[in-house]
């Protein structure tokens, strides 16, 4: 009858111990899925700085960089491009925001840099 009452016991403390930890798992669980958002939107940000970058220096118009950044970073991204002499110069900003028990917000930026190529145009036909 005794072993009967201390597995109830057990039972009810394993409940309450569960009941305890729940909180915890579940904060570490937005912590992580927060510093994984984070961490992509940083690497959106860089590589739409880069891509846009790059076709600049293929001697892609601006607005074409400016919607190549866009499409890389996400719609909410805002793209600057602007030249100084022969290298044009590329700015991404994303704001990121991470929902839970409190609001977490940042914003990325990258720049990038490149030399544009003013390739002569082909004289055939």
């Amino acid at each position: 009858m005794r072993s009967a009452h201390r597995e109830r016991h057990e039972r009810g403390s394993i409940a309450a111990e569960f009941a305890m930890a729940v909180p915890a798992v579940i904060l570490v669980l937005l912590l992580v899925l927060g510093v994984g958002t984070h961490g992509a939107a940083r690497v959106a940000v860089e590589d739409a700085a880069r891509a846009a970058a790059r076709e600049l220096a293929r001697g892609e118009s601006p607005a074409f960089a400016e919607q190549v950044a866009r499409t890389t970073a996400g719609k909410n991204a805002a793209v600057q491009v602007t030249s100084d002499g022969p290298y044009a110069h590329v700015t991404v900003t994303r704001p990121v925001e991470l929902l839970g028990l409190v609001t977490l917000r940042a914003e990325h930026s990258a720049q990038a840099r490149a030399r544009v190529e003013h390739l002569p145009k082909d004289p055939r036909p």
